[in-house]
């Protein structure tokens, strides 16, 4: 049961990160085509999105490292995921307010017209 938890927690880290470099992707893309130019924070983002494909490389390694057997003490699994959950609350905030503050922009320009 430990070795279905550390595999389910890391294919939902690494295909959330996945989901995330999307996100980024799709705005750097939007980015390209449009007229108006994103916020700072947003363009920081999008420039940094490689970082989200380089984020699930450790914890790969450690579930494998975890996976492996081995006579000394046993890993816990919530350790593992309390750091690799934390790690992804610590992405997905940013990348979310990175998204949505083009859309911000785009509401108040629709209401001052």
């Amino acid at each position: 049961m430990k070795k279905l938890t550390f595999v389910l927690v890391t294919l939902t880290f690494a295909f959330s990160c996945f989901g995330l470099w999307a996100i980024l992707n799709l705005l750097g893309q939007t980015s390209v085509k449009s007229l108006q130019t994103f916020p700072q924070f947003t363009t920081l983002l999008v420039d940094l999105r490689l970082g989200l494909l380089l984020l699930p490389i450790p914890v790969v390694a450690y579930c494998i490292y975890a996976l492996l057997p081995r006579q000394s003490q046993q890993t816990n699994p919530m350790t593992f995921i309390a750091c690799s959950m934390s790690t992804l609350c610590l992405v997905f905030f940013p990348v979310l307010l990175a998204a949505f503050l083009p859309c911000v922009m785009l509401m108040e320009r629709a209401w001052i017209k």
